[in-house]
């Protein structure tokens, strides 16, 4: 059990560096490729320079309080009584030190302002390497830290190069360590344990080839032309490695590793997975579910980024596709102009169908694997279909949305003064649909409905809106109902209106930073709260977000778009 616990640390800082330290920029560093071993489980290569200096004056993500926060630091280190907590620590500072001023980059850290970095892993090892402009301030970072913490390197070499080991914590009688090269030009840091060998760190720290480096062409290229993803901006979690190491001692580096660091514990924890009929349904299941690839686009306006979690069950994405609906297309767009936007497209008419396609194929999928037969037989047990049936009822439902176009308050009674927003249920008659939800109101059954195209005023109906500073209207056409109230949700009311039902789409939100966070700075203030400074600093913030799922032949999609600054174009 306390080996198991230092493969849990490994695996945790291999998650925590990822989305630390992931995708960076890159211009095909074709040699430093090679040293990456073509069995790792979880890989991030950007081939095109990235402006780190810009990108970090754009988000502005230096606390608000930096005192403060260094204070915490130090607060957090002193608690683990450790020199390792310290160092911890003084790293975390002297990154907010970056971030305070980021035109010091290089003569802080010895990182060039065009960033360029790799980041993946030599079996259970995380790797992130940096491309230098300056070696020595590289080093001087590192002995400000050193200073700061009073935990100091111990020098080492291997295949007649040194590097830097920091012996970070100890675990089950292994030791947690850093390791700090610099090689060629690029700086390489390893956090790995002292269990494995000397010819694994060697690899780690790039200063040898693995025997089975990762061939680009071969093994990447095909996939970001598959995937449609960038080949300049490309990375994956594959699906093949990680069950490999479930299932086989060997099969793979990441699975070596386990077993030397484990031995024993890990083959009683893993006994009834590692069999050959467990390889093999885990190989077929990796063959139709292969891994997570991604990419991004950070030099250009908006900054975006897509992700596949890719598929070829063919028959799986056939049943998820029947979920696909309808997405108003003013939701789709950036959200310049409003605070916040959110669309729903789901065929609740397909919702039981589709699920019960997947849950059959599923349960009766012909495994010889023991663990997986038991999987199978608790999904068994508790059905979910028959909670599905009442959607039934909503079956011409095809989708839904919100949009906030703006809202203001008001300051002696700390309620909303102006609101300027928009709801909509999109569905096959959607005349029909409401009457037979009103159904279940009697004391709304008889309300009368506006003819299509028509306005109703909502107050008439419910005068406790206008207490609240309301005045929402309800407009009905063929496929959609319609609330709304001001001028931009009546333009975007009456244009959707029109718009004929379509699948194009599962899921689309946006948010405009400033716009929401100057209203609840206002909300805040109206009702005599304090404003947090971070909330102040945030309604400053020009950054509009927008994030999209869908489902694709080849997998189920996540796109995101980020883009910095007051202007950008519809």
């Amino acid at each position: 059990m306390r080996n198991l616990v230092v493969i849990a640390a490994l695996l945790l800082a291999a998650l925590v560096a990822y989305f630390k330290f992931g995708p960076n920029g890159e211009q095909h560093p074709s040699s430093q490729l090679s040293y990456i071993p073509a069995d790792t489980a979880l890989l991030s290569v950007q081939l095109e320079p990235f402006d780190l200096i810009s990108y970090l004056k754009q988000v502005e993500m230096m606390p608000q309080n930096p005192k403060e926060a260094m204070a915490l630091l130090e607060t957090m280190a002193s608690a683990t009584g450790s020199n390792s907590g310290h160092f911890v620590a003084a790293l975390l500072e002297h990154y907010l030190e970056v971030l305070e001023q980021p035109e010091q980059l290089t003569q802080l850290t010895g990182i060039p302002q065009e960033f360029r970095s790799l980041f993946y892993l030599v079996g259970l090892s995380v790797v992130s390497r940096v491309e230098l402009a300056d070696e020595a301030a590289f080093w001087r970072f590192f002995d400000r830290v050193e200073q700061q913490s009073q935990l100091w390197h111990q020098a080492e070499e291997t295949d007649n190069h040194p590097y830097r080991r920091y012996s970070l914590l100890e675990l089950a009688g292994q030791q947690i360590e850093l390791l700090v090269s610099v090689n060629n030009g690029w700086g390489t840091l390893v956090l790995t344990s002292s269990e494995l060998d000397a010819s694994h760190h060697a690899i780690a720290l790039g200063l040898r080839k693995p025997a089975d480096p990762l061939n680009w062409q071969r093994d990447m290229r095909p996939l970001a032309q598959r995937y449609r993803l960038n080949e300049n901006s490309l990375g994956m979690v594959s699906s093949a490695e990680l069950l490999k190491a479930l299932t086989g001692a060997g099969q793979n580096r990441l699975a070596k590793d386990l077993q030397q660091l484990a031995g024993a514990e890990l083959d009683a924890a893993l006994v009834n997975w590692r069999t050959p009929a467990c390889q093999a349904d885990t190989a077929s299941i990796a063959a139709n579910w292969p891994g997570i690839y991604f990419d991004n686009q950070m030099n250009q306006q908006p900054v975006s980024s897509r992700m596949l979690i890719a598929s070829t069950d063919q028959s799986a994405m056939a049943s998820l596709g029947k979920l696909r609906g309808f997405i108003a297309p003013h939701v789709q767009q950036p959200a310049k102009d409003s605070v916040l936007q959110f669309g729903l497209g789901l065929n609740i008419g397909q919702l039981l169908p589709a699920i019960s396609e997947l849950w059959t194929a599923t349960t009766s999928a012909s495994f010889a694997c023991q663990p997986l037969q038991e999987m199978q037989a608790a999904m068994q047990a508790s059905n979910p279909l028959a909670a599905l049936a009442m959607a039934g009822m909503a079956g011409s439902v095809k989708g839904a949305s919100i949009t906030i176009n703006d809202i203001a308050m008001d300051p002696t009674t700390g309620m909303p003064s102006a609101v300027d927003a928009l709801v909509s249920i999109s569905a096959d008659n959607a005349q029909s649909l409401i009457q037979s939800l009103l159904m279940f109101y009697p004391a709304m059954a008889g309300i009368p409905l506006p003819a299509p195209g028509e306005e109703l005023e909502l107050n008439e109906l419910f005068p406790m809106a206008a207490a609240f500073g309301l005045a929402p209207k309800l407009m009905l056409s063929g496929d959609h109902a319609l609330v709304y109230q001001g001028e931009r949700a009546q333009q975007q009311a009456r244009q959707l209106a029109g718009t004929t039902l379509s699948q194009n789409g599962l899921l689309h939100f946006g948010m405009n930073y400033a716009k929401l966070f100057s209203a609840m700075a206002a909300g805040m203030a109206t009702s005599g709260m304090e404003v947090p400074p971070e909330v102040d600093a945030m309604k400053d913030t020009p950054f509009q977000l927008g994030i999209s799922m869908d489902i694709e032949p080849t997998g189920i999609a996540i796109e995101s778009t980020m883009h910095f600054g007051g202007d950008q174009a519809d």
